[in-house]
């Protein structure tokens, strides 16, 4: 917990009281929490927002040892019951390639329309396609309501070459794969749009995957990466 930036906001928000936004996202967190977290549910959102400044009032929110300890185990709850569809906007990061994609010999799945398939719920995070927000210091959440996105769409910006974008789901939501080591979302198969296979990858593997992807849907087009002097361009197959 960034205690600094707890103690701006709270102050910030007595003075000035909650915005309909804020109070907005305080309806959010409630959702968040009661899904996610109801061991650490203390109140709901008040019916109004003159009565949300009340309860701000309490000094227990001034208690930043009590706040910490509810925030970091309120997270820890949180992080055991999500999930993480981790996407990105490139196909062309060496990085990215060497990592994910091992060394090459993997695959990019190209999607159009994720937006579609995901729509926002009460939670304001959950089950929805949002960037990454890359920053030199992470903040996490405050007394702004608004920050709550922070504890799910928020990375250092080294990482920001990524130019990443996440579906966050509970896990409860999700259906276990066969080995019952991944969480699974059904997405309908028209957002695949394209396969691009590593520049590793075999003639005959992508010959083969063609074949099997022309089974499911022939306008599903294959391609493949090439690495020209430093630089990744796709051909077609």
């Amino acid at each position: 917990m960034n205690r600094e930036a707890v103690g701006s906001s709270l102050v910030a928000v007595r003075e000035n009281g909650y915005t309909a936004e804020q109070f907005e996202w305080l309806g959010c967190q409630e959702a968040v929490l009661r899904l996610l977290s109801p061991e650490t549910r203390i109140i709901s959102r008040p019916k109004t927002i003159e009565q949300a400044n009340r309860t701000l009032a309490l000094p227990v929110y001034d208690d930043l040892d009590f706040m910490e300890k509810q925030l970091l185990r309120t997270i820890s709850l949180i992080r055991s019951r999500v999930g993480v569809l981790s996407l990105t906007e490139r196909f062309d990061s060496l990085p990215m390639w060497a990592h994910y994609g091992a060394q090459a010999k993997g695959y990019v799945v190209q999607f159009e329309g994720l937006d579609r398939e995901f729509q926002n719920d009460p939670t304001g995070s959950l089950n929805v396609l949002k960037p990454v927000n890359y920053v030199e210091d992470i903040v996490g959440m405050t007394h702004d309501p608004c920050t709550q996105d922070n504890l799910f769409f928020c990375k250092f910006r080294d990482w920001s070459y990524e130019r990443e974008w996440r579906v966050v789901s509970a896990l409860s939501a999700c259906l276990l794969s066969e080995d019952g080591k991944i969480h699974l979302r059904s997405i309908h198969p028209s957002t695949v749009t394209g396969v691009i296979c590593g520049w590793n990858v075999t003639g005959e593997e992508v010959t083969a995957l063609a074949a099997d992807l022309s089974v499911i849907d022939s306008t599903i087009k294959v391609k493949v990466a090439l690495f020209d002097r430093g630089h990744v361009r796709v051909t077609s197959v």
